[in-house]
């Protein structure tokens, strides 16, 4: 962690601590204070470990305990603030398989209010000595914990989902998405959101090469449940071709988004138009067209049809 690497003393305010994250974080030996909650119940519960104290006593570190803290921050004793929403465990700091998702940011050049605030969280803890560890240690292993096992309910996208307005590409065409990623700063807001949303859609790494980076892409956007719909309807048209409306008639009847967007919605979006571009960027056997006066029109293998 950087933060912490460069500054030369380090005050960590976390409710949860797990010793072996902490380590990982100051192996230059950087932090100076901690403050933890150390509830009897996290520790009771491992998500934070009694552990801690022993090797805060090693490496010179004042330990302090606030069961009223909640927050988690690094503070660099001086001016800046790195902070979020991690706690220093496996999940918090992302060694864990299976992460939190986590937010955290640098606030520099903090006020004197900031600092108080600080300097009041550490005033108004109880700091550890070998007295108030052995009573916390003495009521931890006294505590006899029920057994409750709990169902498990993991969030898993259902195909549902997939039929949200917001399953949709956002960028004009995948070379789009690719150059305002590489090149974010040359993009306003808008344009930056839109790759961001897209990046995400397709979960795929934009600092990737270019040929693997639209390979991937491809893939994941030739098999979204959204995609393989749209396509199929197409196709099973008469002349195996829609036209712009009948495009924004089948999302409108089947997206799940609530309320369900209004035709002049779509269209003020131009939803259909990056559909259009996308699909056939990926897919050689659609291509469209503007026959005659006549609005755009997808088609399925239109060589084919045309001979």
């Amino acid at each position: 962690m950087d933060f912490i690497n460069d500054s030369e003393s380090i005050t960590l305010f976390s409710a949860y601590i797990k010793l072996q994250e902490l380590k990982a974080i100051n192996h230059l030996e950087r932090i100076k204070q901690i403050v933890v909650r150390w509830e009897i119940e996290d520790l009771c519960k491992g998500v934070s470990d009694l552990e801690l104290y022993k090797y805060c006593l090693d490496n010179n570190i004042a330990l302090y305990r606030n069961t009223r803290l909640h927050m988690k921050a690094f503070w660099n004793n001086e001016d800046k603030v790195l902070f979020g929403s991690a706690n220093v465990t496996g999940k918090g700091v992302g060694e864990a398989a299976n992460c939190n998702f986590e937010l955290n940011g640098l606030a520099e050049g903090i006020k004197i209010e900031d600092l108080y605030y600080l300097n009041k969280v550490i005033a108004s803890s109880e700091y550890v000595d070998n007295e108030l560890y052995g009573k916390i240690k003495e009521v931890v292993d006294k505590t006899v914990q029920p057994i409750i096992e709990f169902p498990e309910l993991t969030t898993k996208k259902g195909t549902v989902d997939h039929f949200l307005m917001s399953q949709l590409p956002m960028c004009k065409s995948p070379d789009d998405l690719y150059d305002i990623a590489r090149k974010d700063d040359e993009y306003d807001t808008f344009e930056q959101n839109c790759a961001a949303h897209d990046l995400a859609i397709y979960n795929i790494n934009p600092l990737i090469e270019y040929p693997l980076f639209k390979e991937e892409l491809k893939a994941k956007f030739n098999s979204h449940p959204f995609i393989l719909a749209l396509k199929e309807y197409i196709k099973a048209q008469e002349f195996s071709s829609l036209r712009y409306g009948g495009v924004v008639d089948w999302i409108q009847i089947n997206t799940t988004t609530v309320p369900t967007p209004q035709r002049w919605e779509i269209k003020k979006e131009e939803i259909v138009n990056n559909l259009y571009n996308w699909i056939c960027e990926f897919d050689s056997n659609f291509t469209w067209d503007v026959p005659g006066a006549r609005s755009q029109v997808i088609f399925y293998k239109k060589e084919f049809l045309n001979s």
